[in-house]
């Protein structure tokens, strides 16, 4: 099993894009974030992403 770790986003969402295409090209099969959102707009993000496999 392959896991993706993110944290500390801090509502920068380019990087935030940029770590979901990483993991995708890794193909990672389960992704978690350790924390820092910060702002619940990054959370809507986040749902938008839900489903990375």
């Amino acid at each position: 099993m392959r896991i993706g770790i993110l944290s500390d986003t801090h509502d920068n969402l380019q990087m935030v894009d940029a770590a979901v295409r990483q993991l995708n090209r890794e193909q990672v099969d389960l992704t978690l974030h350790a924390g820092d959102y910060v702002s619940p707009f990054v959370m809507r993000h986040d749902d938008r992403t839900a489903s990375w496999g």
